[in-house]
C-alpha cells in the first residue's frame, strides 16, 4: 500500500482541486480526500483491536478503508449483503471492538462495540502522513456452508497484486472508473479504490447500479454507464449478460468511452463475452480468489481469448496437480484468520488446464458430480451454456439421490421456455444432459451468493426435495 498513499499525497499537492471520488450525494477532491483520511486516521490511532467497516459503500467507505490502513489497523469489512447472523459471526470471529458506521441502530444489540461516525469531526488540513506499513484486512468469504471464513491480506499481497494489475489495466489521470460491485469485496477495493488512486483516475459510485447485482432492475445500471461515460468498470457475469441483452433489445450500444470492463467472480461462457463485445462492451474475463488477493489471471487488450481467463499475472506461478490449480507467489494470503499460515503453494480447489499460456477454468473440484452411470461431470461445464442467456441469473446442476438423475436449477428473471433450455444443452454428450429442471428466481432463500454463483448445498437440498419438470432432450447425432 506504500504506492497508494504516496500517490494520494502527490495528487493532493499537484492536483488539489481535481475530483478524486464521486458518489450519489458527494464529491471529494484529492486535497479533501487526503485531509479526511488523515483526520479519521488520527481518531483511530488510539483504538486497539480490529476495526469493522459497517458502511455500504461510497466516499465514506473509501475514507474509512484508507484511514484504517494508514493507522496500521486490522480492518474487517461487514458486507451489507451478508445476513445479520453472518455479520455477527464476523464480529465475534475477528474480535472486532470498534465499527465505523453511519447506522448505529444496526449494532444496538451489541452495546460493547465502540461505534465511530466517519464524519463526526471536521477534516483538518494536516498533511497526509507516510504509510508506516503493517496494516491488514480480513476479507470474509461466505463459503459453501454460509459460515464466513476470514482471509487475511497484508501489504505483501496487495503490493504485488496492485503492481501486476496496474500494468494490465494501464490506467491514467484521464480514466474514470464506474464502481458497481460492493466495496466489501476485495476485487472492488483493488479496482475501485487503490488502482484509481495510483493512476490519479476518478472513481464514481452509483449505488442503484450496485443493486442490479441483487436482482434489481437493469435501468439504473444503463443510466449510470450513459451518465458517467466511464473508461473502466468491473462486473459479474450475470450483470454483464443483462446489460448486453438490454443494449441489444434497445438497438443501442455501450458508451464509446469504455476501454476495459473486467469480468470476474463466476465463470463466463464464450457466448456471453461475444454478446457483450457485439454490444460494444470491451469485456475481459479474469480468474482469481480472495486467498490469492483476488486475481490470478486475466485477459487483456490485444490478448483476449474468450473461453479462457487469460495469461497469469506477473510474479505468479500456477501448476496443475491432478487437474487442480495451485498458485504460488507473493499474492497468496497470510492465512485464514485464527488458522495456520498459508502454505507456499496454495491449492485453490478449482480444476483447470492451459491453452498455450492462457488458463482455462474447468470447475470446482468439490463440485464435481458423479452420475448414476459413474460419469464425472463438472457442473460449470453445463451451467455456462444456460447462463449465457441474459434472462437467466444463474443455474445449478446436481444429482438427485433417489435415482441418480441430473437435475438443473434455473434462476430466471424473465420467462424461459423448455425448448430454449434444450437448445442450450444440445451440444453436450447425452451423459451430461440434465433430465429434469427446476425453475425458480433470485428470491430463492440461500441459493445464490452475491456474485451470482450457486450455493451448492442449498441447490442439492432443492434438487432432492422439490418436484422437477422433465426435460425432453434431443437425440445425440454423434456417439461420445
Amino acid at each position: 500500500m506504500q504506492q497508494v498513499f504516496h500517490a494520494l499525497a502527490q495528487h493532493s499537492l499537484a492536483r488539489p482541486n481535481d475530483i478524486a471520488f464521486e458518489d450519489d450525494s458527494d464529491r471529494v477532491t484529492w486535497s479533501e480526500l487526503a485531509s479526511r483520511v488523515e483526520s479519521l486516521a488520527r481518531r483511530l490511532d488510539g483504538i486497539d483491536g480490529a476495526i469493522g467497516i459497517g458502511l455500504a459503500g461510497g466516499i465514506e467507505y473509501v475514507i474509512a478503508d484508507l484511514a484504517t490502513t494508514l493507522s496500521g489497523k486490522r480492518q474487517v469489512p461487514l458486507p451489507f449483503f451478508f445476513s445479520a447472523a453472518q455479520n455477527a459471526h464476523i464480529l465475534m470471529d475477528a474480535q472486532v471492538g470498534s465499527v465505523i458506521t453511519r447506522s448505529p441502530d444496526l449494532f444496538a444489540a451489541l452495546p460493547h462495540l465502540h461505534l465511530i461516525d466517519p464524519v463526526s469531526s471536521p477534516a483538518d488540513t494536516a498533511a497526509l502522513r507516510p504509510y508506516p506499513g503493517g496494516a491488514e484486512r480480513v476479507i470474509y468469504t461466505s463459503g459453501s456452508s454460509g459460515t464466513p471464513k476470514g482471509v487475511v491480506i497484508g501489504d505483501r499481497q496487495l503490493e504485488a497484486s496492485l503492481s501486476a494489475l496496474d500494468r494490465v489495466i494501464a490506467a491514467g489521470p484521464d480514466d474514470t472508473h464506474l464502481s458497481v460491485l460492493p466495496l466489501a469485496q476485495l476485487l472492488e477495493q483493488i479496482c475501485g479504490i487503490f488502482l484509481p488512486i495510483i493512476a490519479g483516475a476518478k472513481t464514481v459510485f452509483r449505488f442503484q447500479a450496485t443493486k442490479t447485482l441483487f436482482g434489481a432492475h437493469i435501468e439504473p445500471l444503463l443510466g449510470a454507464f450513459n451518465d458517467v461515460n466511464p473508461t473502466t468498470s468491473l462486473l459479474a457475469p450475470a450483470i454483464l449478460g443483462r446489460w448486453a441483452d438490454a443494449l441489444q433489445r434497445s438497438g443501442s450500444r455501450a458508451p464509446q468511452s469504455l476501454r476495459f470492463v473486467a469480468v470476474g467472480g463466476a465463470s463466463s461462457a464464450p457466448a456471453l463475452i461475444a454478446a457483450a463485445q457485439d454490444a460494444g462492451i470491451p469485456a475481459y474475463e479474469g480468474y482469481g480468489l480472495s486467498e490469492c488477493c483476488a486475481v490470478v489471471a486475466i485477459n487483456r487488450p490485444g490478448d483476449n481469448a474468450p473461453g479462457t481467463v487469460g495469461p497469469l499475472l506477473d510474479g505468479l506461478e500456477v501448476a496443475l496437480e491432478d487437474g487442480e490449480i495451485t498458485v504460488s507467489g507473493p499474492t497468496v494470503m497470510v492465512g485464514y484468520l485464527n488458522g495456520d499460515p498459508a502454505p507456499t503453494v496454495w491449492h485453490t480447489g478449482d480444476l483447470g488446464h492451459f491453452d498455450g499460456d492462457r488458463l482455462v477454468i474447468d470447475g470446482r473440484k468439490d463440485a464435481l458430480l458423479v452420475t448414476g452411470a459413474g460419469r464425472n461431470i463438472s457442473p460449470e461445464w453445463v451451467e455456462q451454456r444456460v447462463n449465457a442467456d441474459p434472462r437467466i441469473v444463474s443455474s445449478a446442476l446436481g444429482v438427485r439421490q433417489s435415482d441418480g438423475a441430473l437435475v438443473l436449477i434455473v434462476v430466471a428473471v424473465a420467462p424461459v421456455s423448455m425448448s430454449d433450455i434444450v437448445g442450450y444443452l444440445a451440444d453436450l454428450p447425452i451423459y451430461a444432459r440434465p433430465s429434469a429442471m427446476i425453475l425458480t428466481d433470485s428470491t430463492e432463500p440461500g441459493l445464490l451468493f452475491p456474485v451470482g454463483t450457486p450455493n451448492r448445498a442449498t441447490a442439492a437440498a432443492l434438487i432432492n426435495s422439490r418436484a422437477a419438470h422433465p426435460i425432453q432432450t434431443q437425440p445425440e447425432s454423434n456417439a461420445s
